[in-house]
């Protein structure tokens, strides 16, 4: 092994060399998470500032009762005047309550008064005021209708053959994995960006730069060159997804999302626990991305192709989140899939088995070795080493 390690001693020393590179390949571990996260809060205050309702009423001398009831429920009523199409869409004003000069009349003869609700749906924060200010309206409407059949002897339960009750048995933390799908997104997609550019340059840039058949003139096997390249990739993807880990733990301790019914947190535990399930996928990683890179003709023509490949963590977690996959046995025996799964469930407070873990890592390493050995063999090619 001692061939292998001065490969890999020398891999690292290249990749290392160039600091902006690596840099530029750790930022999306570190500022991904925090770009997520500051998204996350912004929805959270943006949720926060719906339920503080500030509610600009038209005619609000003609429902005294209606506007009572509004600020008995926290609603801050204010008088407006002026054009409600041009303020809405100049955003002066969230949402506007109208009421016609005939409400007093046709509420006190029992009939239906129509009350128009103006805001711009294609903004979060008019469209949650809104739903809160609609809710509230309803609520009143459903409490006069209820006086009403009273006082003509009516039962106001005849009205309501049906009441539904609704009871969520989701925990807290089952919430924030669904909302939290993002930051487990850049998790798992950690050691692709992290090792895409040593992939790239210990392949497809060395065979360009004319330093692949010096190498190989050395009295080193093809196993130990393409080892300790595989190792480096590897190395550099895992640093990626420990960084990953350790940023997304950081942010879900210094933002809070109490406004969006969650406040997850990822515990030392948890974190050793994510790492963990990550490792033989950064392995998994680095294989597939030096095999493409090498069948690459140039390097930007590599850089493309993994720009494709750092998409695929993706695809589970996007499918997962349109779709309510419940999980199954199989999923663990799929690589990238099965992580997810496991990832998801430690995220969601409920651990894993030891039989999961192990199925998971046990298949993920298999297919890594698989495509590693692969390498071996195609580093004796002529075609390969020459580009052709």
């Amino acid at each position: 092994m001692s061939g292998l390690f001065v490969v890999l001693k020398k891999e690292l020393k290249d990749s290392t060399r160039d600091y902006r590179a690596l840099m530029v390949a750790m930022l999306p571990a570190i500022f991904g998470p925090v770009l997520m996260m500051f998204m996350l809060s912004q929805a959270a205050k943006t949720r926060s500032e719906a339920d503080d309702l500030a509610l600009a009423v038209i005619g609000q001398q003609y429902a005294p009762d209606l506007i009572s009831f509004l600020e008995t429920n926290d609603v801050q009523i204010e008088a407006f005047e002026g054009d409600p199409r041009t303020e809405i869409r100049e955003r002066n004003v969230t949402v506007i309550l109208s009421i016609p000069e005939d409400y007093s009349e046709r509420f006190e003869a029992f009939e239906s008064v129509p009350v128009q609700l103006l805001a711009d749906q294609s903004l979060d924060k008019s469209q949650l005021a809104a739903r809160r200010a609609r809710r509230l309206i309803n609520s009143y409407n459903r409490s006069i209708g209820s006086m009403r059949l009273m006082t003509r002897g009516v039962n106001p339960s005849i009205a309501v053959p049906i009441r539904l009750e609704t009871q969520d048995f989701a925990t807290a933390t089952a919430r924030a994995s669904r909302i939290l799908a993002s930051l487990q997104m850049i998790m798992l997609m950690a050691a692709f960006f992290g090792g895409a550019g040593v992939a790239i340059d210990t392949t497809a840039g060395e065979r360009e730069r004319k330093s692949l058949e010096p190498l190989l003139v050395h009295p080193l096997t093809s196993f130990q060159i393409m080892g300790g390249k595989w190792l480096t990739v590897a190395t550099f993807g895992l640093l990626a997804t420990l960084v990953a880990v350790i940023s997304t733990a950081a942010v879900l301790k210094a933002f809070s999302l109490e406004a969006l019914g969650v406040d997850p947190k990822l515990t030392l535990e948890m974190q050793v626990a994510i790492f963990a399930l990550l490792i033989p996928m950064a392995l998994f990683a680095s294989s597939l991305q030096m095999v493409v890179s090498l069948f690459a003709k140039t390097f930007k023509e590599a850089q493309s192709y993994l720009g494709l490949l750092t998409l695929l963590p993706m695809l589970p977690i996007v499918v997962t989140m349109f779709r309510d996959v419940k999980t199954a046995p199989w999923m663990y025996t799929v690589p990238i899939l099965g992580q997810q799964q496991l990832v998801t469930s430690v995220m969601r407070g409920e651990g894993m088995e030891a039989s999961q873990f192990l199925t998971t890592a046990g298949v993920t390493t298999v297919a890594a070795l698989g495509i590693f050995f692969a390498l071996v063999r195609l580093l004796r090619s002529e075609r390969v080493v020459y580009g052709g």
